[in-house]
């Protein structure tokens, strides 16, 4: 993966004290997401509404005419879509400023579901990409693309809350048809994990740019804690959340379904420091992207390295400024509220 520019900053200590089990006037999602570490708030979209994000996707895929045809399987493979990760994580070419992507993160009701979590609706969102994986039949079982990659978007420096991260699903997503799968109750023993590892920190410590990845005896050890995977099945218009301490990863779809969905991480604009606001509005006039956390400026830039396969198309590809409104300029921090 191409390296990222990493931009350090103080954030204050954020919580979810008020909203676990035992109060009674949050909602059943808000419970889970406080005792489990994750959770899936339903029907934030409605089925229609999501399936015309999905088309809009298809129709994005389809418009670099490089013979993908949502409608003809055997034009659904690698070399007829442009270059991504993962098997279908999209956080290049300026997607994120896509004005269906902005429609997207302006609907009213997925930033109510942050505005409840945060108890306030004067919110900022990440510019974050799209998972639109599509299967290949050609895969074998074995193929190195489905192995779990478990990690978590946040430095092992930072152990108090720092994020709720988001994945709007846009099509069914089954057992099979990848998607989030998650460790539960692991975001409870975030602490005490890299304690446990601190000798695996290396010369250089942990990761200090807000991600960092679990081996396999990590892993074993929080399940032996009583963590468990989950593989989280849901419907078009779901809302997944969860606690960016806990630990995840998105596996590829091993059935013949695409898996669609949105990235979408908002926070309350108090705690976005001054010099972050200053990034984010470069980063959006440039149609670069940034990670999960919209208080720390982690940027992707809009073009892939210029060896990529897609690196001319990519220069070629206009780029037409999103129209947003007041609500949408201040969600993407361009207006103060």
């Amino acid at each position: 993966m191409a390296s990222q520019t990493v931009t350090q900053t103080i954030i204050p200590k954020l919580s979810l004290e008020g909203i676990d089990e035992n109060n009674e006037s949050a909602p059943t999602w808000m419970k889970a997401l406080h005792k489990k570490g994750w959770t899936i708030v339903p029907n934030v979209l409605s089925q229609e509404k999501a399936a015309h994000y999905a088309d809009k996707c298809y129709d994005w895929l389809e418009g670099w005419g490089l013979g993908y045809n949502r409608h003809d399987a055997s034009t659904c493979k690698t070399a007829n879509l442009p270059w991504h990760i993962r098997g279908g994580l999209y956080n290049r070419y300026g997607i994120a400023h896509e004005q269906f992507v902005w429609d997207l993160k302006s609907e009213p009701a997925l930033v109510d579901a942050f505005a409840q979590i945060w108890g306030t609706d004067e919110l900022v969102v990440s510019y974050d990409g799209l998972n639109l994986s599509i299967p290949e039949a050609s895969r074998a079982p074995t193929d190195p693309i489905f192995a779990p990659w478990p990690h978590v978007d946040q430095s092992p420096y930072r152990t108090n809350l720092q994020c709720v991260q988001g994945v709007l699903n846009l099509l069914p997503n089954g057992p099979q048809d990848g998607g989030l799968t998650v460790l539960e109750g692991s975001n409870a023993l975030y602490t005490q994990l890299w304690q446990q590892f601190d000798h695996k920190k290396g010369e250089k410590g942990w990761n200090t740019f807000e991600q960092q990845a679990l081996d396999e005896e990590m892993s074993q050890w929080l399940e032996q804690q009583g963590c468990k995977w989950v593989k989280v099945c849901c419907e078009p218009g779901n809302l997944l959340l969860w606690d960016s301490r806990t630990v995840h990863y998105g596996s590829v779809p091993s059935s013949t379904n695409d898996r669609f969905a949105a990235y979408v991480c908002y926070k309350p604009s108090v705690f976005v420091p001054e010099n972050a606001r200053t990034e984010r509005i470069a980063a959006f006039n440039k149609n670069d992207g940034t990670a999960h956390d919209p208080a720390i400026v982690r940027v992707t830039p809009r073009l892939p390295p210029e060896d990529h396969p897609c690196y001319a198309e990519a220069v070629r590809r206009p780029i037409q400024e999103p129209v947003l409104s007041r609500r949408g300029r201040q969600l993407a921090g361009l207006e103060p509220y």
